[in-house]
């Protein structure tokens, strides 16, 4: 038969064993609550930093279409100006030819008259004589004379090379451990790149893609002062 006081202690030890597992239950439980919320915390960063991405490569996209519409606003507007030069100088050919035609019409309607009134003064002078047939006067129609203007040849305008490829092929075999982010500048002459720098430190190999990228455009005369903002991630 056991005592009064073994069941005494029997059951302190029960109460104490219930509450370890109670409180052993409470921190699995939060233990698991917080494992849970860091990998939703993980996935959720993930995602931002895959969204990141995405908004740098469109922003880089539309950097690369905004320089190259840029460009194009550029030749355009050099079009316009040149068109305007050469209607300005049309039309002062004309106001030259129109005050020179007009100019000579007076004078030569006036010798017409001086003759008619020396003809009819000689008719009345010599009364006896055989009339004089006045010379028909026929009265002439201003007639427009086409005028052939010299089409004056203008050396073709210089400007910057305009983007037209994409820089991937030049770069695929080309491992970078790091991004770079670098302005390429450069001059042209004879339809060649000269004088390439950048403004941050680049490999040898990567710099020689970037030469051969550039020397890939379109060239429009010998031009100064170009440039060409890059921005390349790396592995």
């Amino acid at each position: 038969m056991e005592s009064n006081e073994e069941k005494k202690m029997k059951r302190k030890d029960y109460v104490f064993i219930g509450l370890y597992v109670l409180l052993l239950g409470g921190w699995i439980s939060t233990v698991i609550e917080r494992v849970q919320q860091e990998k939703e915390q993980f996935t959720k960063i993930n995602n931002l930093n895959n969204d990141l991405i995405k908004i740098s490569s469109y922003i880089i996209k539309n950097e690369k279409l905004i320089i190259y519409l840029d460009g194009e606003v550029y030749d355009n507007s050099l079009m316009l100006e040149d068109v305007s030069e050469r209607l300005q100088e049309q039309q002062k050919l004309n106001s030259k030819f129109y005050e020179m035609y007009f100019s000579t019409q007076p004078q030569r309607v006036q010798k017409e008259k001086e003759l008619v009134e020396e003809i009819k003064e000689k008719g009345n002078q010599d009364k006896s004589a055989t009339p004089i047939p006045l010379p028909l006067i026929i009265e002439q129609e201003a007639v427009e004379i086409p005028i052939e203007v010299p089409v004056v040849k203008r050396p073709p305008i210089a400007s910057c090379p305009t983007l037209h490829t994409n820089l991937l092929p030049y770069i695929k075999r080309i491992t970078l451990r790091k991004d770079y982010k670098f302005v390429a500048n450069y001059d042209v002459a004879d339809d060649k790149i000269i004088n390439l720098s950048f403004t941050e430190k680049l490999p040898s190999k990567l710099q020689t893609a970037i030469a051969k990228y550039l020397n890939s455009f379109k060239m429009k005369g010998d031009i100064q002062g170009c440039y060409l903002p890059i921005k390349i991630l790396g592995e």
